[in-house]
């Protein structure tokens, strides 16, 4: 009898532990998802539209053929495809959710404009050195690089700190949301286009360009900025503050 309640006991102490650490897990998950729908959602935005006006600006330089076309356009279509990821997401979760956080993330890259504006003119007066055709271009080229490689590492930021609290793999949860992809197509655009003037030009060392990457970092790791950005969405997405807790309605003034 003695070593059957000792069994039995030993099974009940893994079983707990094993709901203690799901529990933990589904927390965390829970958690990193109000921070990644946000600030990444934001991220990835302001990475596209960096990226989409550079496609345009290639297209109207009749630069965008060949390899340097395939690439970016593809670099496009794996943007769409992480768009339909995060709306497989919310289907789960409720559409009208998928609704505010395309008019939160939405807002919150029309107010990075102005930084993404300053980033651009900081990288085109360091090409523009090299007295090369298309600055323009390229500088915008590049500030899509700099944009894309910003999301992909404040994913992977985020997602170590949170992998550090559970045995779970809670990175894969998110996957979807990193544009992997994205980047890596991306990154050849801009080696594709910048062989006349890249190899000469180092960004990293650029005083100017550092603080544009810098302040556009702080703006997504600002709680007060994305709560301004949530509030507007949330005024035309009524139905979302329902579910807000009071606490959540004084931080956002609705």
């Amino acid at each position: 009898m003695s070593e059957i309640r000792t069994n039995s006991t030993v099974a009940d102490i893994r079983r707990a532990m094993l709901m203690q650490q799901h529990d933990r897990y589904e927390e965390l998950k829970d958690d990193m998802a109000k921070h990644f729908w946000s600030m990444i959602g934001t991220a990835n935005q302001v990475a596209f539209v960096a990226i989409d006006d550079a496609v345009d600006m290639m297209r109207e330089a009749g630069m965008l053929k060949q390899q340097q076309k395939q690439k970016a356009l593809r670099a496009l279509e794996e943007y769409h495809r992480y768009e339909r990821n995060a709306y497989e997401h919310f289907q789960e979760v409720g559409m009208d959710r998928f609704a505010f956080w395309q008019d939160f993330v939405g807002r919150a890259a029309d107010k990075l404009q102005p930084d993404v504006q300053r980033l651009y003119f900081a990288i085109k007066n360091v090409i523009d050195r090299s007295r090369v055709r298309h600055s323009e271009m390229l500088a915008q080229i590049q500030t899509g690089v700099a944009l894309v490689t910003l999301s992909t590492l404040m994913f992977d930021t985020m997602a170590d700190q949170y992998q550090r609290k559970t045995m779970a793999d809670i990175r894969s949860v998110f996957r979807g949301g990193r544009l992997t992809a994205v980047e890596r197509n991306w990154m050849e655009v801009g080696d594709i286009t910048g062989r006349q003037v890249m190899q000469d030009v180092n960004l990293k060392d650029d005083p100017a360009c550092q603080l544009g990457i810098n302040v556009i970092l702080t703006r997504y790791q600002s709680a007060d900025f994305m709560n301004v950005a949530a509030s507007e969405a949330l005024r035309v997405n009524p139905a979302i503050c329902e579910g807000l807790t009071e606490e959540d309605r004084l931080s956002l003034n609705v």
